[in-house]
């Protein structure tokens, strides 16, 4: 296959290598904020992001070049940012017209455009003017993925034909893929498991900060909180069981013990500020918090599905810490 990956961020330069591996022509296209990436890796460095050599096979294409990257391909993963879904959507039907390839997405989030709350997989289907979309959901930390090691995730789409194809090209013996039908399961879990992971880091930040050894807590609050993003799923539409699976226990608990969303949850629980812990990971070098910015719009979602404030106690807390300056003590209240 001709795959062109929009996108030269962690996750979209990973996916690159299991494509090489099964023999597929890849395309990597850098948007305009990927440069600083393309002058390391152009160069045979390594990437900066997930600090492995690409292959030399990828094709390396610039800015201005996505529409010879897009020619001819058999399919697209678009990786970028929540925020960059939208106009990146947009710039592919400019390029090439309605695309007739399938659009794969690995974006997480929900992003609210004209005052509506959008899934990742709306936008594309609204922006790029197709519905051959798969979502791409699960435990995937790009640098292990990058370094070939056991990786299992879950391609979602209504079409699911679509998604079983994409998922027999695309799978290795690192790289191993689950298929469902439950696209808005997968899609929320996904969105919401950054939330969830901040206030995890945030749970042990404060442990380590006081001394305190309490796993019970930490394996306590899992639950709770799976509880909880399997009653909004449900809310919204999708299945219970799709949370206890890769989409939403997986892509959990693997974020909570290694993304940048934990992280910032750990700075939170020891006692700085948000704008504090904002700085500090802008010291350490790390990219964007999702959790923080999907917090704010994940709540604009849920009020326009009706989800029941009373029965998200732990969103709710992430949500006051973050944007109403509530304090740690707010988390500990909401897991009952």
């Amino acid at each position: 296959m001709k795959v062109a990956i929009l996108g030269a961020g962690a996750m979209g330069s990973a996916l690159a290598i299991p494509l090489v591996d099964r023999g597929h022509e890849v395309r990597l296209w850098f948007t305009k904020f990927d440069m600083p990436i393309y002058e390391e890796v152009s160069k045979g460095k390594p990437h900066p992001r997930i600090k492995v050599i690409l292959p030399t096979t990828i094709k390396l294409y610039e800015p201005d070049e996505l529409g010879v990257a897009l020619k001819d391909v058999d399919a697209t993963i678009i990786a970028v940012s929540s925020r960059g879904v939208q106009p990146i959507s947009e710039l592919v039907k400019e390029t090439i017209g309605t695309p007739k390839f399938p659009l794969i997405v690995v974006s997480k989030g929900i992003e609210v455009l004209s005052n509506k709350a959008m899934t990742m997989t709306e936008i594309v289907r609204e922006y790029s003017g197709s519905d051959k979309v798969v979502y791409v959901g699960g435990p995937s930390l790009a640098a292990e993925l990058a370094n070939k090691r056991p990786t299992y995730v879950v391609y979602a789409s209504k079409y699911i034909d679509i998604a079983e194809n994409i998922a027999r090209e695309f799978s290795t013996d690192y790289y191993r893929i689950d298929v469902t039908d439950d696209v808005i399961g997968v899609e929320v879990s996904a969105a919401l498991k950054n939330i969830y992971a901040i206030a995890y880091g945030a749970i042990e930040g404060y442990l380590e900060a006081n001394n305190i050894v309490n796993n019970n807590l930490k394996a306590g609050y899992l639950a709770k909180a799976l509880n909880e993003m399997a009653f909004i799923v449900s809310s919204c539409g999708g299945r219970k069981e799709t949370v206890f699976g890769l989409g939403g226990l997986g892509d959990l608990y693997v974020t909570s013990l290694g993304g940048r969303n934990s992280m910032f949850g750990r700075l939170l629980g020891k006692g700085l500020s948000v704008k504090e812990a904002f700085e500090e990971m802008q010291r350490r070098g790390v990219g964007v918090v999702e959790g923080y910015k999907n917090a704010e719009t994940i709540e604009v979602f849920l009020r326009q599905k009706n989800v029941p404030r009373d029965k998200t106690p732990i969103f709710n807390a992430v949500y006051s810490i973050l944007y109403e300056g509530s304090s740690i003590d707010t988390l500990f209240k909401a897991i009952k």
